[in-house]
Formats: C-alpha cells, sequence, structure tokens
C-alpha cells in the first residue's frame, strides 16, 4: 500500500536520488522541503503524511532533529534521519524523537529500503 512521505533534504541532489527511490518503493513524496522551520510547517499543516525522512543538517538555524522535536509536540508522525553526521551525541539527541531509523549517508535504494521496510 501506497504511503506519503514528506521529504526534509537541504541538497538539490540527493532530494532528487530520494525522491526516484521512493517512488521505486511505491510510495509518494507528498512534499519536499530544505529548511526545518518549512519541515515544521508542511509536518504540522499537510494532511496524510505517513512518514517524515528527515535530513539532520539543513539549510537555516533549524536541524532536523530540534525540527522533529517541534513536531512530536502535536504529531506522532513516524520518522527516519538520513544524514551525514556520525557523531554518537547527534545520534543521541536523535533517540529523544522516537526515530524508525538512523540512515548514514551515502544513501542507497537498499538502505533506504530497509528504513522503510521497518517503518511500514
Amino acid at each position: 500500500m501506497s504511503k506519503n512521505i514528506l521529504l526534509v533534504e537541504d541538497d538539490g541532489i540527493q532530494q532528487i536520488i530520494m525522491e526516484r527511490y521512493i517512488n521505486e518503493l511505491g510510495h509518494s513524496v507528498l512534499a519536499t522541503v530544505s529548511e526545518g522551520r518549512a519541515a515544521i510547517q508542511a509536518a504540522l499543516s499537510l494532511d496524510g503524511i505517513d512518514l517524515i525522512i528527515m535530513d539532520i543538517r539543513l539549510s537555516d538555524d533549524i536541524d532536523g532533529i530540534e525540527a522533529m522535536s517541534r513536531i512530536r509536540e502535536k504529531s506522532q508522525v513516524k520518522v527516519i534521519y538520513v544524514t551525514g553526521n556520525t557523531e554518537p551525541a547527534t545520534r543521541e539527541r536523535a533517540k529523544e524523537t522516537d526515530y524508525i531509523a538512523y540512515v548514514e549517508k551515502p544513501i542507497t535504494f537498499n538502505k533506504l529500503k530497509s528504513a522503510v521496510s521497518k517503518a511500514f
């Protein structure tokens, strides 16, 4: 069954790659945003989001973990982090947002498929 995904990624090439992977998995990208503020707004205003795929480093002053913390105040939507950040402290911060998976870049189809299958 197709799910609706909010993609939060600030790198245009990564956006294209992940959108392609999501479509290959049979799901739909409901919206793509590149900033933490836009992620919060989209997550709380768009209907039917089943999953957020969230980069941690974003192009504004709110990172992906902070954005998810704010989203969590109003929503229990599932989240998968996709990041180049391998620091243990960052992963510990992310745990507070109850994520499904923490996927390190570079993203591959199989890494994303595995993470999405955990969510659904």
